[in-house]
């Protein structure tokens, strides 16, 4: 990463307020970095840029959009994790599918036999 790739930021808040009958504004100034969005694409003119992908061409992009729709699978490696993490967090917290607890089977069965 570049220092070029950051540009600094100048925001302007004004507030006013009113407390008996006496009004008061206060401005506030904040200076942070933000960082530049890079382009991406071949810019033909000035100002007209063209992209092109070859995994859409070919579609790829397409079929693993299909295949995650039809097997609630994630294609992403955010969405992975993501999904594992839930897997994770649900088994240590008994939740089933639903997000509903698990009921204790000892307790059920239990009732089952008294009746």
């Amino acid at each position: 990463m570049n220092i070029d790739d950051y540009m600094a930021t100048k925001k302007t808040t004004t507030k006013k307020t009113t407390k008996n009958g006496v009004t008061v504004t206060t401005t506030t100034t904040t200076t942070g970095t933000t960082r530049k969005r890079k382009k991406t694409g071949t810019e033909i003119l000035p100002g007209v840029t063209v992209s092109f992908s070859w995994k859409k061409l070919l579609g790829i992009t397409k079929l693993k959009r299909w295949f995650t729709k039809q097997t609630g699978i994630p294609t992403t490696e955010a969405g992975i994790q993501r999904k594992i993490g839930k897997w994770i967090t649900d088994l240590l917290t008994g939740k089933n599918k639903n997000g509903a607890k698990k009921k204790d089977s000892l307790a059920d069965s239990s009732v089952q036999n008294e009746l």
